[in-house]
């Protein structure tokens, strides 16, 4: 029986355990299947560990270069992800930072939430400085609220699909399980419990995005993207003055990490960036 047709069973015996059964699983990742290319890259990684709350969670680092680059996976990525992105960046001079989230890659397995990653990745921008951001899908808006409650400066970032408004995330929720109106509003209050700094109703990144100072910025998007819709990541970029917004097509929302189009762009618009130092 797929999820849908449980939920429409159980939305009929009580919504608020429907809510609670969603909340479960939105807390808890799908972990995707590695492949070659980033065991490949783990292989050769820096690896150590680090206390989060009650993860702990695994961080990784590459090259030695003078400059370093942070790296953001989405909702159910991992560090790994950026396997064909990490070389490029070391060949130019980069020390390439990344992490699995709580719940994320080889972190430690417990539920955890969309704020909880945001503060983690706050820890990681306290921690160092970065020359270079990068992320990818939910992971963007991550960046985009760690940064703006640090009101992080920022000299380059390159954006690979970002949602605008948390109630997307929650949107996704809701066509995958097939929730009621009631059962959503149950959803939305429980995933409201869980931070006290952030109102994931009126949550929108073109709010935080004011409390930010990126010098260089590039939005990258696929056309035929199902999970964001293009519009979305277009609207995110209109938001920053002067952001670059390059619009691709044939590799979808996950194939563009390791798309040989997507590694060329985000070479040029690192060298265009370093050469006009």
């Amino acid at each position: 029986m797929n999820l849908k047709k449980v939920f429409k069973i159980t939305q009929k015996i009580s919504p608020k355990l429907s809510a609670s059964i969603a909340f479960n699983f939105i807390s808890k990742p799908k972990i995707n299947k590695i492949r070659s290319f980033e065991k490949s890259i783990l292989e050769i990684a820096n690896q150590s560990s680090l206390r989060f709350k009650r993860f702990i969670i695994k961080s990784y680092s590459w090259g030695n270069g003078n400059k370093k680059a942070l790296l953001i996976h989405g909702w159910g990525g991992r560090a790994s992800n950026f396997g064909a992105i990490i070389p490029e960046l070391i060949e130019d001079g980069y020390t390439v930072i990344s992490f699995d989230g709580p719940c994320h890659g080889d972190s430690t397995k417990k539920r955890t939430n969309f704020f909880e990653m945001a503060d983690l990745v706050k820890l990681f921008l306290q921690k160092d400085n970065y020359d270079l951001i990068i992320t990818h899908s939910m992971g963007s808006v991550l960046a985009f609220t760690a940064m703006g409650a640090l009101r992080h400066k920022i000299n380059q970032m390159i954006i690979l699909t970002s949602p605008s408004r948390f109630l997307e995330f929650i949107e996704l929720a809701v066509v995958q399980f097939g929730l009621t109106t009631k059962t959503t509003k149950l959803l939305i209050n429980k995933i409201s419990k869980t931070t006290t700094e952030y109102n994931p109703i009126t949550f929108r990144a073109s709010d935080i995005i004011k409390k930010i100072e990126i010098k260089d910025v590039t939005f990258i998007h696929d056309s035929s993207d199902k999970i964001i819709p293009i519009e979305v990541t277009r609207s995110v970029s209109s938001y920053i003055k002067n952001s670059k917004f390059i619009e691709i097509e044939g590799t979808g929302h996950f194939k563009m990490l390791w798309s040989k189009k997507v590694i060329e762009i985000i070479k040029k618009q690192v060298f265009n960036y370093n050469e006009a130092l």
